[in-house]
């Protein structure tokens, strides 16, 4: 599923386009064929009721797709994975906690607190 509901605004906030949802809609289910086409510089894996570990431990399921490789996000070590549970999928007080990973997320050489967000896999460099 891609990130909607508030998750859009948040983004476009934070300086990024969400390519996948609309504002103040529900999330959408998404095919893997338009994560291809669509092409992202950025993937943000943050499912709901998973923290980091486990947001991590269940990555197989994107990384072993095929051309997931050949993704943009991928080649520039710009994939990151969320703690959806407590801050991606929760409106409340932590929504501003959520912008400003977004934002640190989006900058050219993002630095991780570890607590709220890490870079995927944990050592990536950008290209």
């Amino acid at each position: 599923m891609a990130a909607g509901n508030w998750t859009p605004e948040l983004i476009a906030m934070a300086g990024g386009e969400n390519l996948f949802a609309e504002a103040r809609r529900h999330s959408p289910w998404l095919d893997w064929q338009a994560v291809r086409d669509a092409n992202p510089d950025v993937l943000i894996a943050a499912p709901c009721g998973f923290d980091i570990p486990r947001t991590r431990a269940e990555m197989h399921w994107l990384t072993g797709r095929a051309g997931w490789s050949e993704l943009k996000a991928v080649r520039s070590g710009r994939v990151f994975v969320a703690d959806g549970n407590q801050y991606f999928n929760r409106p409340g007080p932590r929504v501003v906690e959520t912008l400003r990973a977004l934002a640190a997320m989006l900058q050219p050489e993002p630095r991780s607190s570890g607590e709220v967000w890490e870079r995927y896999p944990a050592g990536a460099v950008s290209a």
